[in-house]
């Protein structure tokens, strides 16, 4: 384990948003886990484990915020998710909650002096 807070931040941050992480990036176009975790790991710097990912992604389905389509390419099969309807009011819900919170952290003392 890392002794650097801001990677240890960046990550509790990433892991405990990991929901609206995904669903923000399905927002933008339907992708594959892969391609999810690649993703995750070029814009936040952190790596998650195929344990993380896959099982979040099936509770995403499970609460129908996302739909996955089974795609056939050459070769073997992927999962492709799509954000629902129910996943971008979730989306929206949850952004609007992490804007308002981020306003007030931001807003109250700064940081502080080591």
């Amino acid at each position: 384990m890392s002794d650097n807070p801001d990677r240890l931040w960046r990550e509790r941050l990433i892991r405990n948003h990991l929901d609206l992480i995904v669903l923000w990036l399905l927002n933008a176009k339907p992708r594959w886990g892969y391609e999810i975790n690649i993703e995750i790991r070029e814009k936040f710097e952190v790596y998650l484990s195929a344990g993380t990912l896959y099982p979040l992604l099936h509770s995403l389905e499970e609460k129908r915020y996302v739909e996955g389509v089974w795609e056939s390419d050459k070769g073997r099969g992927r999962r492709i998710y799509k954000i629902t309807p129910e996943g971008a009011l979730y989306l929206n819900a949850g952004s609007k909650a992490m804007q308002e919170f981020m306003r007030k952290i931001l807003a109250g003392p700064g940081l502080v002096k080591v």
